[in-house]
């Protein structure tokens, strides 16, 4: 059921501040598999991926293409009751998950990962890594249950701010905040989707309800293709979520964003103890 909440936020943000161009578009034509072999499928005349994991495997796939910046999405249906295991949308500069072999590496990393809680409710977990391991968290309650419909989960990039959306409601914003020392995500990032086990981290898997399946589609990228004879292309103001109308919010999506963000969030890196080892922390949001 969709909250009244919900309704009230899209009708503000009016939902079509960005119109998605060949939302059918072919997985092949800018994604590839990346691991987990047979358990990613590609299906319903290849607009749509299927990832399965049981306690041999789970898998990912990528795009095939960096970019420097741009409007990524992708509509997840995550799986119902499966706990210890991460469904996972995002961005980042390894294109092989270096990182998940080497925690402790630096790079650039802009996440959308869904995990369950203990309480048996879907939590989504934020994360931006820029040139180091992350720890940048904000987390959400969500006002819908992922695992019964796609939902469509968006990031703009551009060289000013980062903005996470859920359906098109912004509910995270990442200022560019190098001037007063802060870090910023700004090397060329791949795209990526996985299902992985997280039974370290988030608790045991019960197997015996398994597999478990999540399921990706809208596979359009508006981005950036990165070059390195011409790294400062991605950042031209002809590429429209460069535009100065996304540099920050404007007043309709800055209530929604404070809306959403004064109801759902149930964590924010910036008001833990850890908060002073990030400058960006000292600017108001």
């Amino acid at each position: 059921m969709v909250s009244p909440l919900y309704i009230s936020l899209c009708a503000i943000f009016m939902c079509h501040f960005f119109t998605s161009k060949a939302a059918e578009l072919p997985f092949d034509t800018h994604y590839t598999p990346l691991w987990g072999g047979d358990h990613v499928s590609v299906i319903d005349q290849r607009t749509q991926v299927q990832i399965k994991i049981d306690p041999k495997s789970g898998g990912g796939f990528r795009s095939k293409q960096a970019y420097g910046s741009g409007f990524f999405q992708m509509s997840v249906k995550i799986p119902s009751n499966a706990k210890g295991i991460a469904t996972t949308f995002y961005l980042t500069s390894t294109p092989d998950n270096i990182q998940m072999r080497e925690s402790n590496s630096n790079h650039d990393e802009l996440d959308f990962e869904f995990i369950l809680n203990e309480n048996g409710r879907y939590v989504l977990n934020t994360n931006v890594f820029a040139q180091d391991s992350g720890n940048r968290e904000q987390q959400f309650n969500l006002w819908f249950d992922p695992s019964s419909q796609f939902h469509n989960y968006q990031i703009i990039w551009n060289q000013h701010q980062i903005v996470f959306y859920i359906d098109r409601i912004p509910i995270r914003v990442f200022k560019n905040e190098i001037a007063i020392g802060a870090r910023y995500p700004s090397t060329p990032m791949y795209v990526h989707a996985s299902l992985w086990n997280g039974s370290q981290w988030l608790g045991p898997v019960n197997w015996r309800s398994g597999p478990f399946y999540a399921n990706y589609r809208g596979f359009a990228i508006d981005g950036c293709d990165y070059s390195n004879s011409n790294p400062n292309k991605c950042n031209s103001l002809r590429y429209p979520w460069n535009a100065q109308n996304n540099w920050q919010l404007d007043p309709h999506q800055q209530m929604v964003y404070q809306a959403t963000k004064n109801k759902y969030i149930i964590y924010d890196y910036c008001k833990s103890d850890r908060s002073s080892n990030f400058p960006e922390c000292r600017v108001p949001s």
